[in-house]
């Protein structure tokens, strides 16, 4: 269970990022299934680990080249997030299609045996998620540009007034979730050993419903990393006790909906409650 949290927990860093803005995104399922694409078949053309280097290089420099533009068109031409990227999703999707041929490739052999291996008894996959988790946390507690994002999530006004480039970090926040985005392709490509064309479709819902289950305000309000990554870590148990208990796999999406229903609508009626 463990790899699988780990991916949805990178993906999710992704999601959390740009819900700290006051948006979504929903263009993690056409990110995740091309970059994944690309990160197996690039190498397929090329020689040894050099290849599987420029694949990974491309994967994620593709994944943030999606983001920006979705970043931009959310901060420039002032459309709703939810239109920009599930338009993006779109278009991503049929590019990946268009790419592949309409046929999966496999990992190199590099990528795979590097995701299936363990390092002191811990799955790989969970070590690299732990390092970008950690890197996160950093910047976002300990730096000045993490702060500043924060600001900019919790009240873009003040954050102007405080003379923060507001623009230049809601249009770089999409970018940076592109990365998350791709970097969860690359480790989900190199486990499945040949992903799908539709690989990223479970984690459109998943990645918002781990910052729904992790307790997290989708207002803006300042989040917590860690109780997204706890929600990712749920959320893939969840999951397989769902499956284990016989019911079909399609339930997964229904009980990820109702968390996220359930999870918004709950605090909204306490807040009336109280009033």
């Amino acid at each position: 269970m463990l790899p699988f949290a780990a991916i949805l927990g990178v993906a999710a860093i992704g999601q959390h990022l740009v819900v700290q803005q006051r948006g979504f995104d929903l263009s993690v399922t056409g990110t995740i299934s091309m970059t994944a694409v690309l990160v197996t078949s690039i190498p397929s053309s090329s020689n040894g680990n050099l290849g599987l280097a420029f694949g990974v290089f491309v994967g994620l420099a593709f994944g943030m080249a999606a983001g920006l533009v979705n970043g931009v068109i959310v901060n420039r031409l002032r459309v709703t997030p939810l239109v920009t990227t599930l338009g993006m999703n779109a278009v991503l999707l049929g590019f990946t299609y268009w790419y592949a041929n309409g046929v999966p490739v496999s990992a190199s052999p590099a990528l795979s045996v590097f995701a299936n291996q363990r390092t002191l008894g811990v799955p790989n996959v969970m070590l690299i998620a732990a390092v970008l988790f950690a890197v996160a946390v950093f910047i976002l507690d300990r730096t000045r540009i993490g702060r500043s994002f924060i600001a900019v999530g919790v009240n873009p006004t003040a954050a102007r007034a405080l003379a923060i480039p507001v623009d230049r970090y809601q249009i770089m926040t999409y970018a940076v979730a592109g990365f998350f985005f791709s970097a969860a392709a690359i480790l989900l490509a190199g486990f499945m050993r040949t992903p799908t064309l539709l690989s990223g479709s479970p984690y459109m819902l998943t990645t918002v419903a781990a910052i729904v289950v992790g307790g997290n305000p989708l207002n803006g309000d300042r989040a917590s990393l860690t109780a997204t990554l706890i929600g990712a870590a749920f959320l893939t148990y969840l999951d397989q006790l769902v499956l284990s208990l016989g019911f079909a796999q399609s339930m997964q999406n229904i009980t990820q909906a109702a968390i996220i229903v359930i999870g918004v609508a709950l605090p909204a009626m306490l807040r009336g409650l109280k009033r």
